[in-house]
């Protein structure tokens, strides 16, 4: 740093001096009658005064000190307040929307926690029964008219034609022939449950005819009908009416007759294509996210146990792929696929996923290749949403009671 000082014109007593700071020493006040001794300070003649590198003091006055800009200051603050309301826990920054693909949420609910492999529970063989009387086992009996053609003795093997009862001068008969299948539903409010279409109506029955291996085929009608709804295999179970069913998406509804044993799921169902606009809608179930099914347990003879099991999954794509000669019939597009390892008679079994930190329904298991592939076709759950809830209304009591009623027949005079 240099100073510079010259004196030039006028005597020594009659000179006036001005003192002069240099820039690049940091200005701050200074004490009366004390600056020449707290920084360092040389003279200038007033006829030399760089302007640009200095500054002028009244004599026997004070520097004046420009003002600190406030905005770093306010940054402080502001970052401050920022860092305040994202730790409180009323101002905390909201999760994104849509479902998540940890499936860490699921061990810890209270419900789904005992199920977690790993647990005590799950290690000790004791499951919790906790979800039973939410998801119940459905049972389904009665009878049904089905055709066949009875085979020849000695009768060599069937040709396409046979197949398909075509085979010239072949005599069919009609009988009348007993039919069972089980599957599993989801109670969604005080009597309204919801499972899969195909497991209210049989598609296949078997017939028994003597000296010939039983046949199956295709039932021609239903001639009379039960549905129950157990706990538990072997219990009486609550009578239950097919309240709606929706083939082409294999969903339906049924209305239990009371809700004895029965417990509506503390879950809610949601939309799994997301909300807003249906073109692009917002938070909808993507491939990745975290899916789980609640499924039969069974013993090494296949038999129910009486037990519920967790079946831990990922969503592998949003529509059905990889489909084959057994479920390529069964699928549509309001399907999305899984890789959850089910069996025959888990049908109509929930799936969840999670959704900000919970659990939510958002559809039913509908068919399966597994064994085969681990390839699991669930039917969304949103087409039944509005129907459900009209349905909860009618049956308790706050709106009329959903019947489709044709119009009244016209005579020919009146038309």
């Amino acid at each position: 740093m240099r100073m510079l000082a010259a004196f030039v014109g006028k005597p020594w007593e009659k000179r006036h001096f001005f003192c002069v700071t240099i820039l690049d020493i940091e200005p701050h006040a200074l004490p009366r009658r004390q600056g020449k001794y707290h920084m360092l300070r040389r003279c200038l003649p007033e006829s030399r005064l760089p302007a640009q590198y200095t500054r002028v003091l009244p004599q026997f006055g004070r520097i004046h000190m420009l003002k600190r800009s406030c905005w770093p200051v306010l940054d402080v603050v502001l970052l401050c307040a920022l860092c305040l309301a994202w730790t409180a826990p009323g101002y905390a920054a909201s999760e994104p929307p849509g479902f998540a693909p940890n499936c860490s949420g699921f061990a810890q609910d209270p419900l789904f926690g005992p199920l977690w492999p790993g647990t005590s529970e799950q290690k000790g063989g004791r499951r919790s029964n906790a979800l039973a009387a939410m998801v119940p086992r459905l049972a389904l009996r009665g009878k049904a008219l089905a055709t066949y053609e009875p085979r020849k003795v000695g009768q060599t093997a069937p040709t396409l034609e046979a197949v398909f009862g075509l085979t010239p001068g072949a005599q069919r008969e009609i009988v009348e022939t007993p039919f069972a299948q089980d599957a599993r539903g989801v109670v969604l409010s005080p009597h309204v449950l919801a499972t899969v279409a195909h497991a209210l109506t049989p598609d296949i029955v078997e017939i028994s005819v003597a000296q010939q291996a039983n046949v199956q085929t295709v039932p021609l009608r239903v001639t009379n009908m039960t549905l129950v709804a157990r706990t538990a295999p072997g219990e009486e179970g609550v009578p239950a009416q097919v309240a709606h069913v929706n083939a082409p998406y294999d969903l339906a509804l049924a209305q239990a007759d009371s809700q004895w044993s029965l417990q509506p799921l503390p879950y809610a169902a949601v939309l799994s294509y997301g909300t807003g606009d249906p073109e692009k809608p917002t938070g909808g179930l993507q491939a990745g996210d975290c899916v789980v099914t609640l499924v039969t347990a069974h013993n090494e003879k296949a038999y129910d146990t009486g037990q519920d099991r967790l079946v831990i999954g990922k969503v592998l794509a949003k529509v059905p792929v990889a489909t084959n000669y057994l479920t390529q019939t069964k699928l549509n597009v309001n399907m999305f696929t899984a890789d959850l390892a089910v069996q025959p008679g888990d049908s109509g079994s929930p799936v969840f996923a999670l959704q900000a930190g919970k659990p939510v329904l958002v559809g039913l298991v509908s068919a399966t290749m597994y064994p085969t592939a681990m390839f699991t076709y669930v039917a969304r759950i949103d087409p039944l949403l509005a129907l459900a809830e009209a349905l909860r209304l009618a049956t308790s009591g706050q709106s009329k009671s959903l019947l489709v009623r044709s119009p009244p027949a016209t005579s020919p005079e009146q038309r």
